[in-house]
């Protein structure tokens, strides 16, 4: 295997971050140099040699190949006790659940599914030691995809500069000092378990001795997935998962957009995901005071799409408040009868108390373009991409904004990621063409605009998810922005028809 020299990682570094915004610091190129290499050792390996791999990626045909490389990149970005409020959370439920295991008579099953180098393991297990678990009551398997990351976890060591990560006295109590090494010591090794090579789409699941699991830590991985196998995987952690077993994803995974198994319970400030208690139970949306109001005709959003919060106690007894999605479609309501104040006080009062609501803050960022408050609708789009920066109907739509205030450039950056996230949206081609268009460079607008008609014709639909959020004057159809390019490419032309030239 050729090694990639460190002006081929940073430049790999640099077009991670031009075409999604992936922002690696200069400590992080270790962590693309494991998935470069994880590439090529692959049973599916990149179809150019290493030489010719970042040509590959800037071209047009190396879509396919950054969405195989980008679930490896992610493997060297952790730390111990990574989301501190997630960790919170798990000090937090430990107790009860390793005393539920004791009187079940069998170990606590705990599963790090993208477990990278060890640290998040390792982070379970010092939490396990600190509930009070003790060799043999905790049954916890590590598991990645690359399998230079697993053989990092199985080891147990790791840079003497990770111990500053570690909370006061987790050192000297978990880790044996060996230089420039923290080593897993004799209170932490018990506890650590199996570490093996592992991916989620294959076709084989790992299961603990009792059969389910009651802890699946997998975070940041199935973001990179395309929805169907989100789906696929998600099932199976369901079907994996004890009644009342905790899910932990990444803080920028949403199960709302793809999936409704589970219940979303909010613990120590971190939102997190329970298989339902009662076999056969699963959450239902909450019962309203009244029925909840329907979208306005006219531009469409996706009423349903957005499905999140805890599921009732009990459906005989109605919920008091309204539930998320009530009211965002009360605020989709207000803004098609024009009431754009009462939508936005109603948006901003939700958000104070769920800020992690995407689909209100992309309502919030759009309803504040129509009211001409230009840097407020720019924070508020900017505030969603830093909660979920993988999302692109946020880039789509920040993307426009930035076009409607004259900023050309800025909106092709944006309007690239989203079209990287998802290549179908006819909408996003076409307005990256008129972004070419302003920039004066009439080769790239057409290319943009044809990319419009050819999503168009894969995709009548204009994009492959349902929006998350509402756009009051964005229609998802992509049949208007195809019709819309055909008419800019033939501007185009004309433009290039010398003087005279018959019309």
């Amino acid at each position: 295997m050729i090694e990639p020299a460190p002006a081929e990682l940073a430049e790999l570094a640099t077009l991670l971050q031009e075409r999604i915004g992936l922002h690696l610091r200069s400590d992080g190129l270790g962590a693309l140099r494991i998935a470069w290499l994880a590439r090529f050792e692959d049973a599916r390996p990149p179809p150019v040699a290493p030489p010719g791999y970042l040509a590959l990626l800037r071209s047009p045909e190396g879509e396919e190949e950054l969405r195989r490389l980008l679930p490896l990149v992610t493997v060297g970005k952790t730390h111990f006790f990574r989301d501190e409020a997630q960790f919170a959370a798990l000090a937090a439920l430990l107790p009860g659940l390793l005393a539920g295991a004791r009187e079940r008579g069998r170990p606590l099953a705990a599963w790090s599914a993208g477990c990278a180098t060890g640290e998040e393991p390792c982070s379970i297990a010092m939490r396990a030691a600190e509930a009070g678990a003790a060799p043999g009551e905790l049954e916890l398997l590590a598991t990645d995809v690359n399998p230079e990351a697993v053989a990092c976890a199985a080891a147990g060591r790791f840079p003497a500069r990770r111990a500053q990560e570690l909370p006061p006295g987790f050192r000297e109590r978990y880790f044996v000092d060996e230089g420039d090494e923290l080593v897993a010591g004799p209170r932490l090794r018990p506890l650590l378990g199996a570490a093996e090579v592992h991916n989620l789409v294959s076709p084989a699941w790992p299961r603990p001795r009792a059969g389910t699991w009651d802890l699946v830590f997998c975070r940041n991985v199935i973001i990179y997935f395309d929805t169907p196998t989100a789906q696929a995987v998600l099932g199976r952690f369901l079907a994996g998962l004890a009644p009342g077993g905790w899910l932990f994803l990444g803080y920028s995974e949403s199960l709302f957009r793809m999936f409704e198994g589970f219940e979303l319970v909010e613990v120590e400030g971190a939102f997190l995901y329970r298989r339902p208690a009662v076999e056969g139970r699963r959450p239902a949306p909450p019962v309203p005071r009244t029925p909840p109001p329907a979208p306005p005709p006219g531009p469409r959003y996706a009423p349903g799409a957005v499905r999140h919060g805890p599921a009732p106690a009990s459906r005989a007894a109605p919920r008091v408040a309204f539930s998320p999605q009530e009211l965002l479609d009360a605020a989709v309501q207000l803004c098609g009868a024009g009431r754009f104040g009462e939508a936005r006080e109603r948006l901003e009062h939700h958000l104070a108390a769920s800020p992690d609501d995407l689909a209100a803050r992309l309502t919030l960022a759009n309803l504040l373009t129509l009211l001409r408050e230009p840097e407020a609708a720019a924070a508020a789009f900017e505030a969603a991409l830093r909660r979920e920066p993988l999302s692109a109907e946020g880039h789509l739509f920040y993307g426009v904004h930035l076009l409607t205030r004259g900023r050309p450039g800025e909106a092709a950056r944006e309007l690239s990621r989203s079209l990287f996230l998802d290549p179908e949206l006819a909408v996003g081609h076409y307005f990256l063409g008129r972004c070419r268009e302003a920039e004066g460079d009439e080769l790239r607008a057409r290319l943009s605009y044809r990319n419009a008609i050819e999503a168009h014709g894969r995709v009548p639909a204009g994009r492959s998810h349902p929006f998350v959020g509402f756009y009051p004057d964005l229609p998802e159809d992509g049949a208007p922005f195809a019709r819309a390019a055909e008419y800019a490419l033939l501007a185009l032309r004309r433009r290039s028809w010398p003087t005279g030239s018959a019309s």
